[in-house]
């Protein structure tokens, strides 16, 4: 059994657990790791909406030069087998960023079919009229489009187009920003994740 790892492994399986310590081994290769005091996920829809969800495990990103930081994020999974009721939890990796301008509130994920649809009938999508290959393929929406606008460059569309996985959700409130995989915790996923938030929080 897997002692002193740097996160929280109640209610996880023993497979679960060796891949979040692969994930976590993987980015050590990659990246200075460190360990923060806190983080600011509670201010996303995408995590408030997530009954029982919480963070297991908290690693800054680019340690001591630090924009961004990932959460091992245990979500709860209620769901009928046969006669019985299964609970269960799994773990998701989820990037945070601290940008550089206020974006309001967006959100920004690959488009669907019912996206497309749906924009025919209500025209709440941002579009981009010099980036046709964003807007045919990305749904995104903004409380602010002044603010969405200005901060959504041309730089920072390239960075999503050339990274975004069709799992990935963007949601951003004001200058953090947040990514969140809806798949298990892997290694190269969790990889690419991070490596999509260090770009993003380079940018000038």
């Amino acid at each position: 059994m897997m002692k002193n790892l740097p996160f929280d492994t109640v209610n996880l399986s023993a497979d679960d657990v060796q891949v979040m310590d692969d994930a976590y081994k993987a980015l050590k290769t990659k990246f200075n790791i460190g360990l923060p005091d806190a983080g600011f996920i509670n201010r996303f829809e995408l995590f408030n909406n997530e009954q029982e969800a919480s963070v297991s495990g908290t690693f800054l990103l680019n340690y001591p030069s630090v924009a961004c930081y990932l959460n091992f994020v245990k979500i709860h999974y209620n769901y009928t087998a046969g006669r019985s009721r299964v609970n269960n939890y799994k773990c998701q990796a989820w990037v945070f960023v601290n940008l550089k301008s206020d974006f309001g509130r967006v959100l920004i994920r690959k488009e669907t079919l019912t996206d497309k649809l749906l924009e025919m009938v209500h025209h709440t999508e941002l579009k981009f009229s010099d980036d046709k290959v964003f807007s045919d393929n990305f749904y995104a929406a903004a409380n602010d489009i002044g603010k969405a606008l200005t901060g959504m460059t041309q730089a920072f569309r390239n960075v999503i187009k050339e990274n975004m996985y069709l799992n990935f959700v963007i949601e951003i409130n004001g200058i953090a920003l947040v990514i969140r995989n809806s798949q298990p915790i892997d290694a190269e996923q969790t990889i690419h994740l991070a490596e999509l938030a260090s770009k993003i929080a380079a940018l000038k």
